[in-house]
């Protein structure tokens, strides 16, 4: 059964997430973006969890991939960011909370204007996003961090030529 999620911008918007449950699993299609500055790549952390992930979100209805990965961002940190090409397409199986989950996702690589604020930014810094913070994190500390999915650090230290499709369970 395809269930829609509706959730409300800050204006009042109404959101349309492509989400699905079947009461055993749950579908998300979610595009996330890889931004490399200064040998840093910039993540979230969940905050309560302690967990790191890239910026994005998930895709609404009637939406590119391209176009959710530019609004997620500009909803996060309020800039418009360049959106490059794809690297990485994944299937990506987890459980939290008892919940099994299936998240495709698409990951693209992402670039902010010379002159924006976030590539100015050193240490956690706060989002819109209330429970999580962003900071650019070092290349070579990622193996280090929990981030998810576990399969972006080795891509992100050789970003892939052309698009990988990875399966993670």
């Amino acid at each position: 059964m395809l269930r829609v999620y509706s959730f409300r911008r800050s204006g009042g918007q109404p959101l349309s997430m492509i989400v699905s449950s079947d009461g055993d699993f749950t579908f998300m299609y979610r595009v996330g973006g890889i931004a490399v500055h200064e040998g840093c790549l910039l993540v979230e952390r969940n905050v309560t969890r302690g967990y790191h992930f890239v910026p994005g979100g998930r895709v609404e209805y009637g939406e590119s991939a391209a176009e959710a990965l530019a609004r997620e961002v500009y909803e996060e940190l309020g800039e418009e960011v360049q959106i490059g090409r794809l690297l990485l397409v994944t299937d990506n199986f987890f459980e939290q909370d008892g919940q099994r989950y299936q998240e495709a996702a698409l990951y693209f690589l992402m670039t902010f204007a010379p002159d924006s604020k976030t590539l100015r930014r050193s240490g956690t810094f706060q989002g819109t996003e209330p429970g999580t913070v962003f900071q650019w994190l070092p290349v070579e500390e990622l193996e280090r961090a929990i981030l998810f999915p576990e399969l972006l650090p080795e891509r992100v230290r050789s970003l892939p030529r052309t698009p990988e499709y990875i399966v993670q369970r």
